[in-house]
């Protein structure tokens, strides 16, 4: 009898069990359905580019600037012979680095200069590389200059290889030529690409209902009279809804401020103070984001994956989206290449250029993002120590130059003195040691018969 009540109470039990495995099991296929569910609406908001869709996607007819290609066939002799010296100097090619580790990821956020509505394929004024490495807990920001010298390969609209400006590889062939150019150059290799137009960032801020910056009365000139006067246009609005009182001090930008603030080189420090406020403007986002509630961060995502393209898989947004809390607690570190002292600037063919040491950047930016290791001190040493030897071998040539001038001045006074000059006033090396040994032989017989 107490065994037949023991046998109905493990049966109970054993139902109350499943009831409750079976319960939690439903929760969770809810809740796998919900993230299913929330994953597959905002992947569809993005606008997914595969490789062979690019081309198909863009419009044929890049819009490269006159300037950013630089073209052998019609060069001076003068542009021809520095670029002669730039390729002994700064050869690409043979830089290669282990990108193995899994637990970094790099994505270029590539933004044009469209100025026209719909999906053109422009210069990269604006190129970034976000790089997360995931066992240090870091996210580098690294801005690369647009004016920076580089071998482009031949593809798209680049009709041959050359030199160019780095901004126009995207441009010529979207991001499989920009991720290309990188490797050829650098050695670095790009996982993936997110790219943005004028206008989506300006939704994007916009979105963010602005953020706040300290800008110069310098640059809000330039803001007025150059970048928010166009975009007034381009949108059809008044001029005073947007434009800034010209006086230094903190500022809350909308987006067409933003994305003039983040556009000005004329002042400033040009294109490099360009890419720090890039930089500036970034963080700004990323602190607007790190205190969102997770609604609206929610919404955040699905506003800003609309307004942009990428080439990032199903799988890998998904890992995004899980580890996004995570990774917008990583120590953030911003970079720019070139860095100080392994650049000079210069003109191709009445163009600006940088002409920067690829392989001393290359180093930087691997040791930095992979590495953990700022080298960028023990690279300026480096610099120091290789202008010192240069100086020294300079002032050791000059100083055997100015040796041999010496040298020659005496031979010809003793050739004079001999009266072997030749007729054309030059005096050559054998006729100088000739003359110079008569003329000592001649001084020995006068001392001779003086002391006679």
């Amino acid at each position: 009898m107490k065994s037949g009540k023991r046998s109905s109470k493990r049966s109970s039990l054993g139902k109350k069990i499943l009831y409750v495995f079976t319960s939690l099991l439903g929760v969770v296929v809810i809740l796998m359905s919900c993230a299913y569910g929330a994953f597959y609406h905002y992947y569809s908001r993005m606008n997914i580019i595969s490789e062979g869709e690019e081309d198909f996607e863009y419009v044929s007819d890049a819009e490269i600037r006159q300037g950013e290609d630089i073209d052998t066939d019609t060069m001076s002799e003068e542009d021809l012979k520095k670029l002669e010296e730039i390729e002994r100097s700064y050869k690409p090619g043979g830089i290669s680095f282990d990108f193995s580790d899994s637990d970094i990821t790099n994505i270029m956020i590539a933004g044009t200069d469209s100025r026209m509505r719909g999906r053109y394929r422009t210069n990269s004024d604006s190129m970034v590389l976000v790089s997360i490495n995931r066992k240090t807990k870091k996210i580098f920001f690294t801005s690369f200059m647009r004016d920076i010298l580089v071998d482009v390969p031949k593809g798209g609209n680049h009709l041959k290889a050359g030199k160019a400006k780095l901004n126009s590889a995207f441009g010529y062939g979207g991001s499989q030529m920009m991720f290309k150019t990188y490797e050829n150059n650098f050695g670095i290799k790009i996982d993936k690409y997110v790219h943005m137009d004028f206008y989506n960032f300006i939704s994007i801020i916009n979105y963010l209902d602005g953020v706040d910056m300290y800008v110069k009365a310098e640059e809000i000139k330039v803001m007025n009279e150059v970048y928010i006067y166009e975009m007034n246009r381009a949108y059809h609005l008044p001029n005073s809804q947007v434009y800034m009182p010209e006086k230094s001090g903190n500022y809350h930008l909308n987006g067409i401020q933003a994305l003039a603030y983040t556009r000005v080189r004329y002042v400033g420090g040009g294109d490099f103070g360009r890419t720090e406020r890039q930089r500036k403007v970034i963080a700004e986002i990323m602190k607007k984001v790190k205190s969102m509630s997770a609604s609206k961060l929610s919404k955040f995502a699905d506003v800003v994956l609309r307004y942009v393209s990428t080439n990032v898989s199903q799988k890998e947004v998904m890992s995004l989206l899980v580890n996004a809390p995570e990774y917008l607690g990583y120590e953030q570190v911003n970079a720019r290449i070139p860095i100080d002292n392994t650049y000079h600037a210069d003109k191709l063919q009445g163009a600006y250029v940088l002409i920067i040491d690829l392989q001393k950047n290359a180093d930087y930016w691997y040791s930095l993002v992979y590495l953990d290791k700022d080298i960028s001190e023990d690279i300026y040493t480096e610099i120091k120590i290789e202008k010192a030897h240069e100086e020294a071998k300079k002032t050791a040539d000059k100083e055997a130059k100015k040796s041999d001038e010496d040298f020659m001045k005496l031979a010809q006074a003793a050739a004079a003195i001999a009266g072997v000059v030749p007729s054309d006033g030059e005096t050559t090396s054998a006729d100088a040691g000739t003359a110079s040994g008569e003329a000592n032989n001649s001084s020995e017989a006068a001392a001779s018969s003086d002391g006679g």
